[in-house]
């Protein structure tokens, strides 16, 4: 079975960006651009794929969900660096984050691997198509991302690796033996629950260990909807505080689970013939004499990348 290799653009990066101390010859920081490739050499290494997606927000990617919810992705803060280097002000900050990422994408194309975004979607929801897509659907899928939506998406072909200090390798099986909820149902434990990275409040007194418990009824490999969540709530003998909880606030669950769920695709039909138009036609070549040369460059020459150059020859298009 042929493999394809999705990364969540934007999480590699940022993830890297705050971990990575490393300064290039100017001082300047360069850990997102740096960290990347090595986390991506790794990923490759790993999963040995036919091909490899990178997928990006597009611009006013998050626009549609705070239509649904003024709320989402709204304050969030900073992530602490790990570096003892300050930029003046915020703005340089940004300005720097923005110039490895932007340099970042230049990496990549002149790598083997295909870079997709789309206006106004965000990268889950490409993502989410890609593993539902009928280009790939005989082939074997591996997510790499720490975002727990993607925990949705595994079945028999899909796989969400959550890299970090204590990664995972998630299966639809594994999802079931950790959470004890099956991924088809896991959208809506997750609106239950709430997610506080993207500001959306949840549940009070409710994680996703007493969601498996209470509604055991969402491990089993079925569909269930918001109708079956409020009855169990609202008609359990038990007078336990999460039932009344969860009954009193239907319309937050149904409001989180629309933003949350990715079984439903958002991409327009104009937006679903891009992806089908990039993946067919994307024209992606190693050219290695120009990556030595923006190594070169960008004073980070030491950067060896050799390794993943050698494995991504082998590019498979569908």
């Amino acid at each position: 079975m042929k493999r394809l290799l999705i990364i969540d653009g934007q999480n590699m990066f940022i993830r890297n960006y705050v971990m990575s101390p490393q300064l290039d010859i100017n001082g300047n920081p360069i850990g997102g651009l740096t960290g990347f490739m090595r986390s991506l050499q790794k990923e490759v290494r790993r999963a040995k794929p036919d091909r490899v997606v990178v997928c990006w927000e597009g611009p006013g990617g998050s626009q549609k969900r705070r239509e649904k919810n003024k709320n989402y992705k709204l304050g969030r803060k900073a992530p602490k660096l790990n570096r003892e280097y300050e930029f003046a002000t915020p703005e340089e900050e940004r300005e720097n984050k923005y110039e490895q990422l932007m340099r970042l994408t230049e990496y990549l194309e002149n790598l083997p691997i295909l870079q997709m975004s789309l206006e106004n979607v965000e990268a889950d929801d490409i993502i989410a198509w890609l593993c539902n897509c009928n280009e790939y659907a005989e082939w074997q899928k591996v997510i790499v991302s720490n975002d727990q939506d993607f925990l949705q998406l595994c079945d028999d072909k899909t796989i969400l690796l959550r890299p970090g200090k204590n990664e995972q390798v998630l299966n639809k099986n594994k999802v079931l033996e950790e959470y004890g909820i099956h991924p088809r149902n896991f959208a809506w434990a997750r609106a239950i629950v709430g997610d506080k990275s993207d500001n959306l409040d949840g549940i009070k007194g409710l994680g996703l260990k007493t969601v498996s418990k209470r509604f055991p009824f969402l491990s089993e490999n079925k569909d269930y909807g918001l109708e079956d969540i409020m009855s169990h709530a609202k008609n359990n003998k038990n007078k336990i505080k999460a039932y009344q909880n969860v009954a009193e606030n239907e319309e937050i669950i149904a409001s989180n689970y629309e933003i949350m769920q990715l079984y439903t695709s958002t991409i327009s039909p104009q937006g679903v013939n891009k992806l089908k138009y990039a993946i067919q036609n994307d024209g992606v070549t190693l050219n290695r004499s120009e990556i030595r040369k923006m190594l070169l460059k960008d004073g980070i020459g030491t950067l060896n990348i050799d390794e993943l150059m050698l494995m991504l020859r082998s590019h498979k298009k569908v």
